[in-house]
């Protein structure tokens, strides 16, 4: 049954990446609609605990990303299907799927700014980000807010459907031997 749903979280990431890539935005009808469905899938297959269990896993993976969404560091699309993804997967692998999100966000970057050839410019700009927010705590930075077409930006959902995928094959590879 975990498989099946992970791999539900796995084509639902998909489709959000193809459409991210493609548009810059997740649709609000494919999160709305996976996180129903995820719920939904969840409740029939494993009662009120599975439909606790994809509760628990809407909340932590959405949760997750919601504070950099306050601090405008990721978009709100990423937040819902993280949550989506969450609901499908469940608390039991929430964790790994935001590690494993995570991780391979961090190579997707560093991969984005090396083949975009802004290593420099975006050194400079961390550090001041960085001095920043020790200055001032948790506010919104006026120059970053004042210069978004020069703000660089890469379809974070990428990085959700790896780390469904990470989970999926988590799960499905004990199965195949």
């Amino acid at each position: 049954m975990e498989a099946q749903l992970a791999l539900g979280a796995l084509l639902i990431s998909m489709g959000a990446a193809a459409i991210d890539v493609k548009t810059a935005k997740v649709p609000n009808w494919l999160t709305s609609g996976a996180i129903v469905t995820g719920l939904l899938a969840r409740a029939l297959l494993a009662g009120w605990h599975g439909l606790g269990a994809g509760l628990l896993g809407a909340l932590f993976g959405g949760g997750v990303l919601f504070l950099p969404f306050l601090a405008r560091g990721i978009g709100g699309g990423d937040v819902k299907l993280m949550a989506a993804v969450g609901a499908w997967v469940g608390m039991r692998h929430a964790l790994a799927l935001i590690l494993a999100t995570a991780i391979a966000g961090g190579v997707l970057a560093v991969g984005y700014i090396i083949f975009r050839k802004r290593a420099g410019d975006i050194v400079w700009r961390v550090a001041n980000v960085i001095r920043f927010h020790l200055v001032s705590g948790i506010e919104p930075n006026p120059a970053l807010q004042a210069q978004p077409s020069e703000s660089m930006r890469f379809p974070y959902s990428l990085a959700i459907a790896a780390g469904a995928l990470f989970v999926f094959v988590s799960i499905a590879a004990p199965v195949w031997r």
